[in-house]
């Protein structure tokens, strides 16, 4: 187990261009940390500098409370597994998973011992006699995942292990990595750009946008109170809908006013909200928070919203509703597949104003 600290850590190349900006992130022991963001957002550069396969700028980096910025990557007691897998395809599996054990001098029955168990855990042992070519994609997966347990690290990093997944592989895998997190007991750092894989493997998640990280936080907790509108944005599928808006005050009573939409401030916020009369603001509401007003469930707080199909897609356990309203806005909502909703038809949607959020157009950060 590792406890890893990044402290204001920066990456800029030769050109100028910076990857990482000052970045400050603290993992705990058997975390499984996953850093998340679009491509080019600094999370895989930030994986390799802890590696040691690039060189920081500026900061420290921290594992177990040693600096390990010129530390080389054999010293710094990780293992990385990377997208490509990076099997030798002239190695059995066998050979593959012995290869760094060999390379540290380990006696060759400690070696066996290391990769039989390896195997067992994984569900591969009958096919260590094989080479990659021979293998599935989850199976070499699989394969790479373990050439890094028998090195038994004090940290796991992994670089997007299942883009090369087929869907129903890569749920599959999801789950064999989360169930090999707990019983290894080991910190893990999964780098991904799949929103999805971060909130069902992450204990915590690291946000990144253009090099800064941008949240961090439990799964739960982004979802429900991002910090900004990047984050609310990109967690969560389909996103958020956002709607330019402004707060406006009408007797004892606080309004949004979005365009064709005019929703009223819950009275246990309007005091939250009165300092932010007339501020250029944008409205947040997730299309999980929309509902077919006969399938409501109990305990929302609904707004009747009149809007027109634009395009329907049937999910089976679900349907996620194009919507349109007056002025031209579009939004979605993803309701009950019971619902037969057609395009074209001009229906009756209900938001649920216990879970909107506001934030500043300004800055784009959440109202304090």
């Amino acid at each position: 187990m590792a406890h890893i600290v990044f402290e204001q850590v920066t990456k800029q190349y030769d050109n100028g261009f910076v990857a990482v900006k000052d970045l400050n992130l603290d993992i705990g022991e058997d975390e499984f940390l996953v850093l998340v963001g679009p491509s080019g957002c600094g999370k895989t550069t930030s994986l390799r500098m802890l590696a040691g396969l690039e060189d920081s700028s500026s900061g420290h980096i921290y594992i177990d409370g040693q600096r390990v910025n010129e530390k080389s990557p054999r010293d710094r007691d990780i293992a990385m597994v990377f997208q490509s897998y990076a099997l030798y395809p002239h190695m059995s599996v066998f050979e593959n998973m012995a290869f760094s054990l060999q390379l540290q001098g380990t006696a060759k029955d400690e070696i066996h011992q290391r990769v039989q168990a390896a195997a067992t855990q994984l569900g591969i042992e009958q096919l260590l006699d094989r080479k990659p070519k021979q293998l599935s994609g989850g199976q070499r997966q699989r394969v790479a995942v373990g050439r890094a347990i028998v090195r038994d690290p004090a940290a796991f990093l992994m670089d997007e292990p299942l883009s090369n997944l087929d869907a129903k592989l890569r749920v599959q895998a999801r789950a064999e990595l989360s169930k090999l997190h707990k019983k290894l007991g080991t910190t893990f750092i999964y780098v991904t750009h799949d929103q999805v894989e971060a909130m069902t493997m992450g204990s915590r998640i690291a946000v990144m946008n253009q090099g800064i990280l941008q949240q961090v936080d439990t799964p739960q907790n982004l979802y429900d109170q991002p910090n900004n509108v990047f984050v609310a944005g990109f967690m969560g599928s389909p996103a958020m809908n956002f709607f330019d808006a402004v707060l406006k005050p009408d007797d004892n009573d606080l309004w949004i006013d979005a365009g064709a939409l005019r929703l009223p401030v819950p009275e246990t916020l309007r005091s939250r909200y009165q300092p932010h009369i007339g501020t250029p603001l944008i409205l947040g509401i997730r299309p999980e928070n929309i509902y077919n007003p006969k399938f409501a469930p109990p305990g929302v707080n609904p707004l009747a919203v009149e809007a027109t199909v634009s395009v329907v897609e049937m999910m089976g356990h679900e349907e996620i509703v194009y919507l349109t309203l007056p002025d031209g806005s579009e939004f979605l909502a993803r309701i009950d597949p019971r619902s037969r909703f057609t395009a074209g038809a001009s229906i009756q949607v209900l938001f649920d104003m216990n879970r909107f959020h506001l934030f500043d157009k300004a800055s784009e950060h959440v109202l304090a």
